[in-house]
């Protein structure tokens, strides 16, 4: 598929934002599920954040077989102003965001750009997303809040209800809000969010159009103390400007560096694959549960429970 306004001027409609950081593990597959896009009329811009392992050279490798590809690097400045920058070059009416070690269905940019298209109020949109194990190995469907007062009303409590590697948003209206805030070095899409919704509709797709994968790597456990505290304080900021109040109900959802909280997770993960049917990945963190912690009467109710029968609608494991 090709955009209505491709004839009609040289910009891309959809300029692609990644940024990466020693991401060189997942990189390639990254950047195959935006060039295998039925939508084809974008640019992507990849911003190498100082990287110490080889992520430079695969992006410039990309950028030698696909002209739609621009590829700039330099010392490390963290996510938010190497986003910034990229929105700053960009050419496109749209933003469409990517991590490095993420996966885009095919179809995910036409189904959004169509969506945008007819929805002119419509500022950000996300979508529903299928979080995935390091080996994509899948795990759950995450189903998000699809309108406006019900993202918007999750947001400013810390509960994060746009998936920000799901986003495709309005270029004049994120550069409206300000777009990144470098002083946050975590949750800087929850601020954007928050900040968007002043001047614009939120909206979530109910389609899955993204494997969010999952792995050690994404966040140790200083780190997600640092999303805790950065989140509170982008709800903090909100409630000021818009002079409400309202709890803070933030939750970990990633593992941590200890046993314990490994072991919470493993068994969260195997739970809930098996409650959609995901029989090998339910299996998968059954066995590593038990390995985590042996005696554990939790992790041999999950294998021992989880096998009597099937959970879940699935007949078996879909990708």
């Amino acid at each position: 598929m090709t955009s209505p306004h491709s004839d009609d001027h040289v910009r891309p409609l959809v300029s692609v934002l990644m940024a990466v950081y020693n991401g060189e593990k997942y990189l390639s597959a990254a950047i195959e599920s935006i060039l295998q896009q039925t939508f084809s009329d974008f640019e992507f811009l990849i911003h190498d954040d100082g990287s110490r392992d080889t992520s430079l050279q695969i992006a410039q490798r990309y950028a030698c077989q696909d002209v739609r590809i621009r590829v700039t690097y330099g010392e490390n400045q963290g996510l938010a102003a190497s986003l910034n920058m990229l929105i700053e070059m960009s050419q496109g009416i749209y933003l469409a965001r990517i991590d490095a070690d993420d996966i885009a269905f095919s179809d995910r940019f036409a189904k959004q750009v169509a969506y945008l298209e007819a929805h002119p109020d419509c500022a950000v949109l996300g979508s529903a997303m299928r979080m995935c194990d390091d080996r994509l190995r899948p795990i759950l469907s995450l189903v998000v809040a699809e309108d406006h007062s019900e993202i918007d009303a999750n947001n400013l409590r810390g509960v994060t209800s746009i998936m920000h590697p799901t986003v495709m948003m309005r270029k004049e209206k994120c550069v409206q809000a300000g777009a990144y805030d470098p002083s946050f070095m975590a949750s800087q899409d929850l601020d954007l969010w928050l900040r968007m919704a002043e001047v614009g509709r939120l909206h979530n797709l109910q389609d899955i159009l993204l494997k969010y994968r999952l792995h050690d790597e994404s966040v140790s456990g200083s780190k997600a103390d640092l999303q805790r505290d950065m989140c509170r304080r982008a709800c903090e900021a909100a409630w000021e400007r818009r002079g409400v109040t309202s709890a803070f109900d933030y939750s970990d959802w990633r593992p941590g560096e200890t046993r314990a909280s490994r072991l919470e997770f493993y068994l969260r993960y195997g739970w809930q694959a098996w409650n959609e049917g995901f029989r090998e990945t339910w299996r998968h963190y059954a066995l590593k549960s038990i390995r985590t912690a042996p005696f554990s009467r939790a992790a041999w109710t999950l294998l021992v429970a989880g096998g009597l029968k099937r959970g879940g609608n699935r007949a078996g494991q879909t990708p």
